[in-house]
């Protein structure tokens, strides 16, 4: 990483080189405290992927940015002409905008904890509004279709939709992490150990398995999504839609909220509460419940 970082005959700092911190560096190029951000902050505090698009978003759009040479030079009205530029100019979605926006403000309040910055020029309210979007799974037919895969491509499936795991931690997976009726999910996105649920007939489908409940490489999220659109049909299938299927029709049978956000492995609670909007089956479902209760049936 910090070979990467280094361009032109710029010196860039070499990790742990934090001894400058306790006193302001007026003239630092934005550049050269990238390098230090890159190399000393992301790389403690973010995994490998997350170090790489990190890096990225800062070689790409912040350094060719009309922010400034120097780290004194970003001021609040250059971040909002950075915004427009992202928007306009780039041609980027607001997903994207604000990924590489917040990237921007954690450089900046880095820069202030170190002492580069006495203060973030980071303005309030410069991020884009995303509209929110529902998690979409899959309806119960699409389910019954998927669960009916021969092989093991449908044992995979009834494992993903039974356990709502994300692929990589499905991949990684084995038998071994069996405990009575739960599965103890070990290297998670959040760093946490968590234990998921599982069904009778999904623990006598892994015990009757191989070693790995998912034989598959856990970068090929892709290849297993194209193979089981070609075989079922569903255009749109992608294995993380198994995932919101399985957090859905945990809430729509009862399941209670908080249980699920540490099934799902969610650091937050709001994050959990997405799939806690009413869909217009469900109120469909509820209103005909109701309305049978009221006719006395």
């Amino acid at each position: 990483m910090v070979a990467k970082c280094r361009r032109g005959g710029r010196s860039g700092l070499e990790p742990g080189s934090e001894s400058s911190a306790s006193h302001r560096a007026p003239g630092t190029s934005i550049y050269d405290a990238g390098v230090r951000w890159i190399t000393t902050y992301i790389a403690t505090t973010r995994n490998p992927k997350g170090q790489r698009l990190a890096w990225t978003r800062f070689q790409s759009y912040v350094l060719p940015s009309m922010l400034g040479p120097d780290l004194e030079d970003v001021n609040e009205e250059g971040i909002r002409e950075f915004r427009l530029e992202l928007e306009h100019e780039r041609d980027l979605s607001p997903h994207t905008v604000t990924h590489i926006l917040s990237d921007l403000r954690c450089f900046l309040r880095w820069a202030v904890e170190v002492g580069l910055l006495e203060r973030s020029p980071f303005p309030a309210r410069v991020m884009p509004k995303i509209p929110e979007v529902a998690p979409r799974g899959f309806d119960e037919r699409q389910v019954a279709v998927l669960e009916s895969v021969p092989g093991i491509g449908g044992s995979v499936l009834r494992f993903l939709l039974g356990t709502g795991l994300r692929w990589a931690e499905a991949c990684r997976a084995t038998p071994a992490d069996v405990r009575g009726a739960l599965l103890e999910v070990g290297s998670t996105k959040s760093g946490r150990l968590r234990r998921v649920p599982l069904s009778p007939a999904l623990r006598e489908e892994i015990a009757r398995g191989g070693p790995r409940i998912v034989p598959f490489s856990a970068n090929s999220p892709g290849s297993f999504s194209r193979r089981i659109r070609r075989y079922t049909g569903i255009a749109d299938f992608h294995v993380h839609r198994c995932r919101h299927t399985f957090a859905t029709r945990w809430l729509a049978h009862g399941g209670n909220l908080a249980v699920l956000q540490h099934i799902l492995g969610h650091r937050d609670l709001t994050t959990t509460m997405r799939y806690a909007r009413v869909t217009d089956a469900l109120v469909e479902q509820e209103a005909a419940r109701v309305e049978r209760k009221m006719e006395g049936r």
